[in-house]
């Protein structure tokens, strides 16, 4: 009786340690990642914006998906509105930039737009810094002038790579997850594009 069971659990050790291989090859399938964990809603939007401001669209999906996961109406609780999770202030400095003569703050809301001025800033962002992804998302993520003051502080140019030197804990966090996705939107997505 007890080989019986010794067997029998054997048995169900065995098919769930199966099951549980099988699950994870599925979930780390590329079309289940694209299903459920690396969505690309507004990928015209995007790569229309990014290429008019020569900037990588799988990096602008990265930094949408870590600002509001795509929620057209995401708000934080600073203000930051939209997909691209602009504040208010750096709305209107940036349709001031472009040109944007009857901008309203209300327009932040609109996908287009703020999909269109998000890409702008980035690219604006990515002149400043020297095209350096680590400062850009820091600048992106705790404001030019901090990242700036970083810089002076502690010696870093266009050079810095070293994520764990960011001194706010949200700030190292957010531009790992952001790098992470965008290497991960790259791998899943870049042979379905028609430039990629």
């Amino acid at each position: 009786m007890r080989k019986k069971q010794k067997s029998r659990y054997k048995f169900y050790v065995s098919l769930a340690i199966c099951l549980l291989f099988v699950g994870w090859q599925l979930w780390h399938s590329d079309e289940v990642q694209m299903r459920f964990v690396y969505l690309w809603p507004y990928q015209e939007e995007i790569i229309e914006y990014a290429n008019r401001n020569q900037l990588d669209p799988f990096l602008v999906a990265a930094v949408i998906k870590n600002e509001s996961d795509f929620k057209k109406g995401a708000k934080s609780k600073p203000g930051a509105v939209g997909l691209m999770q602009i504040m208010p202030e750096t709305g209107e400095w940036i349709a001031k930039e472009m040109g944007i003569g009857d901008f309203v703050l209300g327009d932040l809301e609109n996908s287009d737009t703020n999909i269109r001025m998000g890409c702008w800033y980035l690219s604006e962002l990515e002149y400043e810094f020297g095209r350096n992804r680590v400062l850009i998302l820091s600048a992106y993520n705790a404001g030019r002038g901090n990242t700036k003051n970083w810089m002076k502080e502690k010696g870093w140019d266009d050079s810095f790579n070293d994520i764990d030197a960011i001194p706010f804990a949200d700030t190292r966090e957010y531009v790992r997850s952001v790098l992470y996705d965008r290497a991960q939107y790259y791998k899943l997505y870049k042979n379905r594009l028609p430039k990629y």
